[in-house]
């Protein structure tokens, strides 16, 4: 089998189910960090590692975004204000800098449940919308015929099974472009990934913005120019899918 250059690391924000929907987080997102592997494999890698050398002495460290937020674990010493901000700061000068293409879809769950009398899964739906994107991505880089792996982080054994069959038909062609050349592989949160925590770290601030466009949103600031446009600059249907 011949491998693409890339690699793509999946991750979301929010609940994907439809029963009971928070009304302070409607929105479910999926977003995916695509690298080329050879930009992953060097300078991504260092620049990431070297912020948890700076802060915690070792990049044994998993970041993710919630905990970070609430302060939890090993993010308690976020609790100083001055350091939280230097923190946040570094993260931010991160994305900046790196050579990231971000993918992502948001589900207006509420709109959808609405909209739909048997609404499909959010997460079916926006694998689907990252994958046609992430496909688009790599046809114009012209990396789009050998396999690209793309890593999403272990849920559970029937959550996995079933997302694990969701991808395989979307790849087998119910998609808009037909076959894709894909291939799925999972990882333990303790494998500490730095592409899959990238992902988590990027998809909140992008569900707050679809929230909330006008709320401040500084995350969303930093890393929004890495998300894929179109020659003309449009992120919407581009790098971007919001549904319905």
């Amino acid at each position: 089998m011949a491998w693409s250059s890339h690699i793509a690391y999946f991750d979301e924000s929010g609940d994907h189910g439809l029963a009971n929907i928070d009304p302070t987080y409607p929105v479910f997102v999926l977003c995916g960090c695509v690298f080329k592997i050879d930009d992953y494999a060097g300078e991504e890698l260092r620049k990431f590692s070297s912020i948890k050398f700076k802060y915690f002495g070792h990049d044994a460290v998993v970041f993710h975004s919630r905990e970070i937020r609430k302060r939890l674990g090993p993010f308690q010493i976020l609790q100083d204000q001055p350091l939280r901000t230097e923190f946040m700061q570094d993260i931010a000068e991160y994305f900046q800098v790196s050579s990231v293409t971000l993918i992502a879809a948001a589900i207006h769950k509420t709109a959808h449940l609405n909209h739909y009398a048997h609404p499909a899964n959010p997460y079916d739906i926006s694998l689907m919308f990252c994958l046609e994107r992430l496909y688009a991505f790599l046809r114009d880089q012209g990396d789009s015929t050998n396999t690209t792996v793309c890593v999403f982080e272990e849920r559970g054994k029937a959550e996995d099974g079933a997302l694990a069959a969701r991808f395989s038909s979307i790849c087998a062609g119910e998609n808009m472009w037909g076959q894709l050349p894909f291939q799925m592989v999972f990882a333990n949160k303790l494998a500490n990934m730095p592409g899959l925590q990238m992902s988590d770290l990027a998809a909140y601030p992008i569900a707050r913005h679809i929230m909330n466009p006008a709320a401040p949103n500084p995350a969303y600031a930093a890393l929004s120019h890495r998300i894929r446009r179109s020659p003309q600059g449009q992120i919407l249907g581009w790098g971007l899918k919001v549904f319905p």
